[in-house]
């Protein structure tokens, strides 16, 4: 049998190792009062572990399970199992995020006398995974902007207007057409229209198999635009089923010039482009002329 030495020897050599420990570790008895706490444990909440002896623990941890059903301690000295978990403790105007593990105390005839719980502060742990989360947000915020980015691009290459002649652009479109893709395309012909003073657009949809009445709205529109801005606008290549969508939308069509192909239009837009440089070349003779006589009345 140990005498009163070498008890009071293994005592201070436990308390030693106890307050080695980085992290918190309190003891407590079923009325909470609290009968060791280490010193890491104590110096989190601004104390000393003499401060701390015989008083109540939800005095000494302010947490928010505090004397609620959710105390910590109630559970595993009730149902006799370890209890997990994270929770914020009050520390002055502080609140400290932490992370504790509680277990049941038992003495050595297997009767629950107490509780022991570890805590540690998870605060650096949770600002590391909250920047990390905002890199992650930062990286896919940026990899969705890249892919906007090339879809943006691959939508600009599959709607190239090309300048076929002077005064004359061409929208071939191929493939599907949706809302989003007519618009896009219908933009560049507006710019394109803006940069060339172009005076005929021909959209060709001979590719597409399907247009429905948001796509048809959208030339059709484009076509009242184009208008405006000084070009005609003709439109080749519908099919039964665009006519008679176009039919159903019941948008008009006075802005809008139909063709059957891409070379029937184009046939038609240079026909035209001649004809009025032969009108102003006629108007330019006649003003010339008008200008001639003016100067022998004089």
């Amino acid at each position: 049998m140990k005498d009163i030495s070498e008890v009071q020897l293994d005592e201070g050599f436990l308390s030693e190792i106890i307050n080695a420990i980085t992290s918190g570790i309190f003891v407590t008895d079923l009325e909470h009062n609290i009968l060791m706490i280490n010193k890491a444990g104590a110096r989190m909440v601004g104390k000393r572990p003499g401060d701390c002896f015989d008083r109540k623990c939800y005095d000494i941890f302010k947490t928010p399970m505090c004397r609620t059903e959710f105390c910590t301690c109630d559970i595993v000295t009730s149902k006799d199992r370890a209890n997990y978990g994270e929770t914020t403790m009050q520390v002055g105007d502080r609140q400290i995020p932490i992370e504790y593990s509680s277990r049941p105390l038992k003495n050595y005839e297997g009767k629950i006398i107490g509780c022991v719980e570890n805590f540690i502060d998870i605060s650096e742990r949770l600002e590391k995974d909250r920047i990390i989360l905002e890199q992650k947000e930062s990286l896919l915020k940026k990899r969705e902007e890249d892919i906007r980015h090339l879809q943006d691009e691959i939508l600009e290459l599959s709607t190239p207007v090309i300048q076929v002649w002077d005064g004359i652009l061409t929208l071939p479109l191929i493939g599907t057409l949706d809302s989003h893709r007519a618009h896009i395309a219908m933009e560049r012909v507006l710019e394109s229209i803006e940069q060339t003073r172009a005076a005929f657009v021909i959209v060709d949809i001979t590719g597409v198999p399907i247009v429905d009445a948001d796509v048809a709205r959208h030339i059709l529109q484009t076509a009242a635009a184009a208008r405006l801005m000084g070009s005609e606008t003709l439109l080749t290549g519908v099919g039964p089923h665009t006519a008679r969508v176009i039919s159903d939308s019941g948008v008009s069509l006075e802005n809008i010039i139909l063709k059957g192909r891409m070379t029937d239009a184009l046939q038609y837009a240079i026909a035209q482009l001649e004809e009025r440089r032969l009108k102003m070349k006629q108007f330019s003779h006649f003003m010339g002329a008008l200008g001639e006589d003016r100067d022998r009345e004089e």
